[in-house]
């Protein structure tokens, strides 16, 4: 995963390719198809990518993501915070914004009282489930699931 967030970082995957191998990596069993994510990808540094000032998002402790067994509860903390499992660096993001939670088998998108709001597919959110390709709006960001 982190050599996706360095691909995303440095602007050799767009947002909607990006958030592909994401989802295909939360569904795949197999190293092998991991490796194959990220083949395409440079391995420069991620320190090169911030001071082009092209790491808008990152994603913190990606490794429970891999891992089904741990995905049983998992919430996913959204938010300007370094301390948030996905990072977005945007004013109108709150630092604690929103939560991808898995309940029930099914991830659900919470507001975590929210500044500027958290919208799904253009409607305001407080907590709704999501699927992939919603799109998703924390403040002024915009990204698709």
């Amino acid at each position: 995963m982190s050599a996706l967030q360095h691909g995303y970082a440095v602007g050799s995957l767009e947002t909607d390719t990006f958030s592909e191998r994401v989802e295909f990596a939360l569904r795949t069993t197999s190293q092998d198809e991991l490796r194959g994510l990220t083949a395409d990808l440079p391995t420069t540094g991620w320190r090169a990518a911030l001071a082009r000032g092209r790491a808008a998002v990152s994603l913190r402790r990606p490794a429970s993501l891999l891992d089904p067994a741990q995905l049983a509860g998992g919430r996913i903390v959204i938010g300007r915070s370094s301390a948030c499992e996905l990072v977005i660096a945007d004013d109108t993001v709150s630092r604690r914004h929103a939560a991808l939670e898995l309940r029930d088998g099914a991830w659900r998108l919470v507001d975590l009282g929210s500044s500027n709001g958290t919208w799904v597919n253009g409607r305001r959110a407080a907590d709704v489930e999501v699927w992939p390709g919603d799109e998703l709006q924390l403040g002024a960001a915009c990204f698709r699931l």
